[in-house]
């Protein structure tokens, strides 16, 4: 496991699926706007 990022790091460079079916990369959706990223252990977990 990699140490989490600090405030105010800049994210490294990663993709995802979307709700859409759609997959998106950082750097695309920061091309055309602002991002605000979240990240929260258990979304949708049991635990």
């Amino acid at each position: 496991m990699t140490d989490p990022l600090r405030v105010g790091v800049t994210a490294p460079a990663f993709a995802a699926a979307a709700s859409d079916g759609d997959r998106y990369t950082l750097g695309d959706v920061l091309a055309r706007q602002h991002v605000a990223l979240f990240f929260y252990p258990g979304n949708d977990t049991p635990g």
